[in-house]
């Protein structure tokens, strides 16, 4: 079975087959741009896994340097705290 064929699940391919209706033959727009966000991320998180592995330096920039950017705390920068905004959103929802 090709992959644009089991896109639908067989049960949908044999309903659209029965109403005469032809299948979708592309993929959805949504799943590419998953698929891509996916081996970017792979990408990058190799990336990651040498520099830490071979303790190597990209432009000033190691494994233990790119930790600590994603630990930082950027709230102070943005001038609000982030946790007081999401629990305001919440109480808004309710």
């Amino acid at each position: 079975m090709k992959k644009t064929e089991r896109q639908g699940g067989q049960y949908r391919q044999l309903l659209l087959a029965q109403r005469g209706q032809a299948p979708a033959q592309e993929e959805p727009v949504g799943r590419i741009w998953i698929r891509i966000r996916f081996y970017v991320c792979l990408c990058l998180f190799a990336a990651y896994m040498l520099l830490d592995y071979s303790h190597a330096n990209i432009a000033s920039w190691n494994s233990e340097r790119i930790c600590q950017e994603v630990e930082r705390d950027y709230s102070e920068q943005l001038g609000f705290d982030l946790n007081q905004v999401l629990s305001q959103a919440a109480s808004a929802i309710e």
